[in-house]
């Protein structure tokens, strides 16, 4: 057996370099994303609703900056998106909750307005992000190709 410690093994962090958007990043699931995003080398950048708890979170974590706003005011996220001063590597859409209520007090048309924003919210993140999207660090279109020529039938 050998009595020797193994060798210390380092590596570069995964998001060393990278920017991360967290959409409902001052608690929950955003702030825990973040916190990793945060610890893996990415620059981070925290939204939503409470600009207090986004500062909070921020300090907590490093973030580079926060915004807050309600992300279902899509003329409002669409401005922020196209605000930000350096392009985007990825993106995480965390909030809003999900509309509760009891029977007796069930407000139809609150609950269409949380059906419709949790459907289309995440797609109107995906086109307002993708204007700001870093280019790809490794493009497939620059790679070789090692296949052989097809050969006719």
């Amino acid at each position: 057996m050998n009595d020797l410690p193994a060798p210390a093994t380092t590596r570069e962090p995964e998001l060393f370099g990278r920017t991360v958007v967290v959409i409902g990043g001052s608690a929950g699931i955003g702030l825990e994303t973040a916190r990793r995003a945060r610890a893996e080398g990415a620059d981070v950048i925290l939204t939503g609703r409470d600009h207090e708890r986004l500062e909070y979170a921020a300090t907590e974590i490093g973030a580079r900056s926060v915004a807050a706003f309600d992300a279902t005011d899509f003329v409002r996220l669409g401005t922020f998106f196209d605000e930000l001063p350096t392009p985007i590597d990825h993106v995480l859409v965390t909030g809003p909750g999900p509309y509760y209520a009891p029977l007796a007090e069930f407000d139809l048309e609150a609950a269409r307005r949380d059906v419709e924003a949790h459907l289309l919210l995440p797609i109107q993140v995906a086109r307002d992000a993708a204007k700001r999207r870093s280019p790809p660090r490794n493009p497939r279109s620059s790679r070789t190709s090692r296949s052989r020529p097809r050969q006719s039938a």
